[in-house]
């Protein structure tokens, strides 16, 4: 081979390799962020301070479904479960007792709205439920009056214009994780890299004279 067309081989080979490194590396870009987007991603709205020492039965974005479910001392806990949800505007929830002697009262809500609760002050017991369709955008929370001592305290997020913050950031969260996908291709990347290097070393450094490289 001579060493001009040596020359313009070296330089294709590097040219494939860095189009491929870029290309493998953009997807594995790609993958790690739709995997930190679904479900909400790592954000999630600011609660109010009113539910900081709420008994947890966890979080829930329900963001897209028309109707949704809040459990309501669940296995006989003083707690809502999920005790913090997202939703749309429109969406309707249905209150189900677990328990006995519990009620759902507003602690706050944004201004314009006028949601009730369960009727009245008085309380309920397991096998009762209600519904409520929340209208209007912005954060509510809540409590059982003859439990709100114990915790029993909870907080709906309704609609995009709420204030969010990162997961992690007081919101109840944990630190955001990569999925196996984009682990997968990172270490496919990685492999690619190697090999094309090192090819691409092999290729600079003998030209495509392999009689030389077997003579050495």
């Amino acid at each position: 081979m001579s060493d001009g067309s040596a020359d313009v081989s070296r330089r294709a080979l590097l040219r494939a390799g860095a189009g491929a490194t870029a290309v493998s590396a953009a997807t594995g870009t790609a993958t790690a962020q739709e995997g930190t987007a679904a479900g909400g991603g790592n954000v999630r709205p600011v609660w109010p301070d009113y539910v900081s020492d709420a008994t947890d039965e966890g979080y829930e974005d329900l963001r897209g479904q028309s109707e949704v479910t809040v459990t309501v001392g669940p296995g006989g806990n003083y707690s809502f479960g999920p005790t913090r949800i997202w939703i749309d505007e429109g969406t309707t929830i249905v209150f189900e007792w677990d328990s006995d002697f519990h009620n759902v009262l507003p602690e706050s809500q944004p201004d314009g709205a006028e949601w009730e609760g369960s009727p009245g002050s008085e309380t309920y017991d397991e096998g009762y439920s209600f519904e409520s369709t929340l209208e209007t955008g912005g954060m509510y929370a809540y409590y059982c009056q003859p439990h709100e001592q114990q915790g029993m305290k909870g907080a709906i997020a309704v609609g995009d214009g709420v204030e969010t913050e990162q997961a992690g950031g007081g919101g109840g969260g944990g630190a955001p994780t990569l999925p196996d996908s984009a682990k997968s291709i990172g270490v496919a990347t990685m492999f690619a890299m190697t090999a094309t290097l090192g090819l691409a070393y092999f290729f600079i450094k003998y030209g495509g004279d392999y009689g030389e490289a077997n003579e050495a």
